[in-house]
């Protein structure tokens, strides 16, 4: 009796875990880089990515409207090349985790070579997403349910342009470089901006209000009032209890 309770337990677990591979497995494979190009094109979407992939200095990703990608747990897309993500508000880009209870990695934006443009793009999910010594336009983009929504750290200029941040822990850190806002709104987020000593916002910041903590934060006020620096093992901490 035991013996067949065990076998039937295990017939149904195996396949309730094949019905959940079969789903995340439904999904277009990510695709390499043909011509010089990684191209995600409506058709073929929604796109499923399991793990990292590095798109090349030498290479340029372009997204076309209405696309949907499935991040895995460990996905993390790393975009060294020319970045041009063109959603419309009809047909936005969605980079979303395939599993609503896990976290993937988040978008990395490492180009230098020339301005990315990011247009109507859905991030939701995400550990971290960030921009590093890179410039571009985020607009009309909504970062959602992300641990850190947008973290930018040595970019000479980066613009939210009607942008929406709403129910992440951490929406904008600025490490280092300047951030430009106009008509973004960051709200109902658990902290809203914060400031490095050597990071600059710039533009409109009376959208920057009703979060839960705080609704912008400026580590150089805090030294003058405290006279000390905020210790960078505080952030690594909030990064390994996560």
């Amino acid at each position: 009796m035991m013996r067949k309770f065990i076998r039937s337990s295990f017939l149904i677990a195996l396949s309730v875990f094949s019905l959940a591979s079969l789903s995340f497995a439904s999904g277009m494979p990510f695709p390499a880089a043909v011509n010089g190009k990684v191209f995600l094109q409506e058709k073929n979407s929604p796109y499923v990515l399991e793990q990292g992939v590095v798109v090349a200095a030498s290479d340029t990703f372009v997204v076309e409207p209405g696309v949907t990608v499935l991040m895995g747990e460990f996905a993390k897309l790393m975009l060294q090349g020319t970045v041009k993500i063109m959603g419309t508000a009809d047909k936005p880009v969605v980079f979303s985790g395939a599993d609503s209870v896990m976290n993937w990695n988040g978008f990395h934006i490492m180009s230098s070579a020339r301005p990315f443009e990011i247009k109507n793009l859905i991030v939701e999910n995400a550990f971290r997403n960030t921009v590093f010594r890179s410039s571009g336009t985020f607009e009309n983009v909504r970062f959602s349910n992300n641990y850190y929504g947008l973290w930018v750290d040595e970019s000479p200029s980066v613009s939210l342009v009607r942008c929406k941040m709403k129910n992440n822990r951490y929406a904008l850190s600025v490490r280092a470089g300047r951030v430009v806002l106009n008509e973004t709104s960051v709200s109902e987020n658990v902290y809203g901006l914060y400031l490095e000593t050597e990071g600059k916002i710039d533009g409109e910041t009376d959208l920057v209000r009703n979060n839960q903590e705080s609704d912008i934060r400026s580590e150089a006020a805090d030294m003058k009032m405290t006279k000390k620096r905020v210790r960078r093992n505080v952030w690594h901490n909030i990064e390994a209890f996560f």
